[in-house]
């Protein structure tokens, strides 16, 4: 398939030009791509946008300000195409303050039409005979410089939507279903970031802390909240310092050097010395001892 080069935006010059070319159109196709996978502080970290005849990428991490781009977000004579709309239009409100209106969601108008698989990639295929690249799926988008190939990567997930709507919207005014999936577009335009909070009693969520004894509930309590800092201070995803099947193993075998510590199944690389591996052998074995002193109300031998 041949496309024409996909234009990546990455100054206030081009933003001013691509907003100008946006707003005599009619539709134009939308997604955004985040390092929720990555990050503990979520942010957007490009945008894609189509019209019928271009592709772009737009790099919000190097822009001062794309509040140009808001301007065509909230102008409802322009129809904004996604596919599951909720989450990028949580994150525009997040990062930028945007307001979106006038929608058209191919993931919930396909879903009002009865299609079994509501997988941008499954819809596509069935109806372009199309097949999208996942390799860049859990991508880290916050990372720079952007390679060739992650570019094209992130044009797919846009280039093809403006046909996929007219296709849907075609089958909705077919089956009389048009009003019904507006107003579930209505919905989507009003969906917020809701941010959820750490609770630090959620260790007992879990898989296997429960059936923790005493003094395992009380390392893995440390463990999650020594984790929880750690994320917040390297701002990585929590998963990424320790996994939550490692915080249970280290709670269920409580190593007590760093012999015993590195042969815990799941510790990372990056705990494979005693300068990091110290801190959270002396952290399992205080919280040991407390908790101990709590059972017996003296302290531990």
């Amino acid at each position: 398939m041949s496309l024409k080069p996909v234009i990546v935006v990455e100054n206030q010059t081009e933003l001013l030009s691509l907003a100008a070319k946006l707003e005599d159109t009619a539709h134009i196709s939308v997604d955004t791509e985040s390092n929720s996978f990555h990050a503990y502080y979520n942010r957007i970290c490009l945008i894609q946008v189509s019209t019928e005849e271009e592709d772009f990428v737009i790099d919000p991490l190097a822009l001062e300000s794309i509040e140009a781009l808001g301007e065509i977000f909230s102008n409802p004579a322009i129809e904004k195409i996604f596919h599951a709309a909720p989450n990028d239009i949580a994150g525009l409100k997040r990062d930028f303050k945007f307001q979106v209106r006038n929608i058209f969601d191919t993931a919930i108008a396909a879903k009002i039409l009865g299609y079994k698989q509501l997988g941008l990639a499954k819809i596509l295929f069935e109806n372009f005979g199309v097949s999208l690249n996942k390799k860049w799926q859990r991508h880290d988008w916050g990372r720079r410089p952007l390679k060739r190939e992650q570019l094209e990567y992130a044009r797919y997930d846009t280039h093809f939507l403006i046909p996929l709507r007219h296709l849907l919207a075609a089958e909705l005014q077919e089956q009389d279903l048009l009003n019904v999936a507006t107003e579930a577009f209505q919905k989507a335009c009003e969906q917020v970031f809701q941010e959820k909070p750490f609770r630090p009693g959620n260790f007992l969520h879990l898989c296997g802390a429960k059936s923790l004894d005493q003094s395992g509930k009380r390392v893995l309590q440390a463990l999650y909240l020594f984790r929880e800092n750690e994320a917040r201070r390297r701002d990585r995803a929590p998963f990424r310092i320790l996994t939550n099947e490692t915080l249970v193993r280290l709670a269920l075998q409580r190593p007590k050097n760093i012999r015993e510590f590195s042969k815990i199944k799941g510790v990372p690389r990056t705990y494979s010395n005693s300068r990091a591996a110290n801190p959270l052998i002396e952290l399992i074995r205080k919280s040991e001892d407390h908790a101990q002193m709590h059972e017996t109300g003296s302290p531990a031998d």
